[in-house]
């Protein structure tokens, strides 16, 4: 028995080695690390702080959120959720905290500034849903930020979003919780990696 276990060591070993700088030399996909002080004014929650880390793993394309928008305009804000649900492109977590796994990340460009847009299906307590109040209609976090080319910048952030196609109007809507009683500002907004 042991002399056949040396042979297929001595077999797989060389296909391994061969095959290591292969694996070793690939290009991983560029990760992005974000950090910001997300701030509450007004509101119940006015004048808070605290301090968030935005991971991004990958990007969605183009076609990604012509996917997700086909779903929510043929099969309504219910399957989307569920599908966004399982999506994991990164995470959003306020710095010492477990996070929230984001859905979709978008980067794009305006002249010399990049706009990173991010969706995330929100966590809810237990109190919450067995509650089921009309913040569990809003299952979305949403931020969008503005970076410069040294990583610096600021945007904005909607706690409980929700998201739904009129299909009278034609158009995609965003809509916030109590939206017009707080407002969400994302400050010192600044690229980490």
């Amino acid at each position: 028995m042991k002399r056949q276990m040396g042979i297929i060591v001595t077999a797989v070993l060389p296909v391994a080695l061969l095959l290591a700088p292969a694996a070793l030399g690939q290009d991983k996909p560029k990760r992005d690390h974000y950090s910001a002080v997300w701030a509450v004014t007004g509101g119940g929650a006015g004048g808070s702080t605290v301090s968030v880390d935005i991971r991004i793993n990958s990007y969605n394309t183009d076609e990604d959120i012509g996917n997700y928008a086909a779903l929510l305009k043929d099969s309504g804000p219910e399957a989307l959720r569920r599908k966004l649900e399982k999506e994991d492109v990164g995470q959003l977590s306020p710095v010492g905290r477990v996070g929230t796994p984001i859905a979709i990340a978008r980067q794009l460009s305006s002249g010399d500034k990049t706009i990173i847009r991010v969706l995330t299906a929100r966590n809810m307590s237990f109190a919450e849903l067995r509650n089921s109040g009309r913040s569990v209609d809003y299952p979305y976090t949403m931020l969008e930020f503005t970076v410069d080319k040294n990583g610096a910048g600021t945007g904005t952030a909607i706690g409980s979003a929700k998201i739904r196609f009129d299909k009278k109007k034609n158009k995609f809507e965003i809509e916030s919780f109590k939206h017009g009683a707080s407002y969400n500002k994302l400050l010192n907004v600044r690229r980490m990696s």
